[in-house]
């Protein structure tokens, strides 16, 4: 998950605030919690809640961002490879998921500045994962993208690629989206498979050439069953290979496509069964070290660096890739162990294609316990563990 801390308050309040949801029950993904919550926030949240940890309200602004990301990357020396790791490590900047399924760009809701993209990518990251709306790129179902933020995205894959970054569009959705005015989840009656197809082709007519963009099926699928998500995960991809798009697809799994329950959620035994015509594709995982990996709280448990063992070892055993979408770490003592020791899982497995790390983007909160992007040219705490731990 992400946003207040990268897990299910994450999912609650991005789908809360937009309108999507008002209240979420936490499950399947959450199923090692001792209880189900609910949290009910109202849909008329702001896009400053979305955006915000609790811990402070304060959003800079993009001048100031542009700024510090200028100055970071003359004086932070890009990060070398230790070793023959083929993992592509890389940042989630947030901003294009931020505020509700409509808003203006640049007051409710942003996409990465040059300066940001320039700042990691001098700092060895290799990939962008870029969340957005699929109510804003795709307001009506079936019908034309919006040109503001078609363009808009755009110009961010092309001045990513122009860094040397790969960049992934992550459709931050949750497995659901407003439909007029009311939330619905794909594969309902209201929300067909098939618009999610038609979104995706859409969207990829600008890239089906560019093999620097990859697809991000859908982040964090939640409240659909493991038979139910899969068939749904397998038909779209059927359907968007049937139009010669053949970008790298990144597939999750139901239950926040957590990786430290992979196989108990029920995924592993559908995945197993998943085809891609393209054969071009990747399963995403995401992974938080807090006690429920909701990545609610900036602590870390003992041995949580471990949960990712049975995904990896179900992958090497499959010979199928994993890509850890989200991950992340707060500077708190115990996180010193466990983040670094999970990095190096990832780093000498196999299995894994590349991660991206979770808390890039201007507008997070400037105490957000996992932002990357400091107020300094020092780096923040989570920064240091990556610069520290890069493959």
């Amino acid at each position: 998950m992400k946003k207040m801390g990268g897990g299910v308050a994450a999912a609650v309040v991005a789908l809360a605030a937009t309108g999507v949801l008002a209240a979420v029950t936490l499950s399947g993904g959450e199923a090692d919690a001792p209880d189900a919550r609910v949290i009910t926030i109202p849909s008329s949240a702001s896009s400053a809640s979305a955006a915000s940890t609790g811990a402070s309200t304060t959003v800079p602004t993009t001048t100031a961002a542009q700024a510090y990301a200028a100055a970071a990357a003359a004086a932070v020396p890009a990060a070398t490879a230790t070793g023959t790791s083929k993992v592509l490590p890389g940042i989630n900047i947030s901003g294009g998921e931020f505020g509700g399924a409509g808003g203006k760009l640049g007051t409710n809701y942003i996409y990465p500045s040059t300066a940001e993209m320039r700042s990691y990518a001098a700092q060895g990251f290799k990939l962008l994962r870029v969340p957005f709306r699929w109510e804003r790129l795709q307001p009506n179902l079936y019908g034309p993208l919006s040109e503001v933020d078609r363009k808009a995205l755009k110009s961010v894959v092309t001045q990513a690629n122009a860094l040397g970054l790969t960049v992934i569009l992550d459709m931050h959705n949750y497995g659901a989206r407003q439909v007029n005015g009311s939330a619905a989840l794909v594969g309902s009656g209201t929300l067909a498979t098939t618009a999610l197809t038609n979104a995706w082709v859409k969207i990829m007519e600008d890239y089906r050439s560019n093999p620097k963009v990859w697809i991000g099926l859908m982040n964090e699928p939640n409240r659909q069953t493991a038979a139910q998500w899969w068939a749904i995960a397998g038909q779209v991809t059927k359907d968007i290979r049937a139009q010669k798009i053949s970008n790298k697809l990144l597939i999750p799994g139901t239950a926040w496509t957590g990786a430290h329950n992979w196989v108990s959620s029920g995924n592993a035994a559908q995945a197993v069964k998943f085809v891609d015509p393209g054969k071009n594709y990747a399963f995403e995982v995401h992974q938080y070290l807090d006690a429920w990996s909701t990545g609610t709280t900036d602590k870390c448990e003992v041995k949580a660096g471990q949960r990712v063992n049975a995904a990896l070892t179900w992958a090497e055993k499959y010979k199928v890739k994993l890509f850890f979408g989200e991950i992340a770490a707060s500077g708190q003592p115990q996180c010193a162990k466990e983040y670094p020791d999970m990095l190096r899982r990832l780093k000498t497995s196999s299995a894994v294609l590349g991660w991206t790390a979770w808390g890039g983007g201007a507008w997070w909160a400037y105490d957000y316990m996992f932002r990357l992007q400091s107020r300094t040219t020092t780096p923040t705490a989570h920064m240091k563990l990556l610069l520290a731990n890069m493959p």
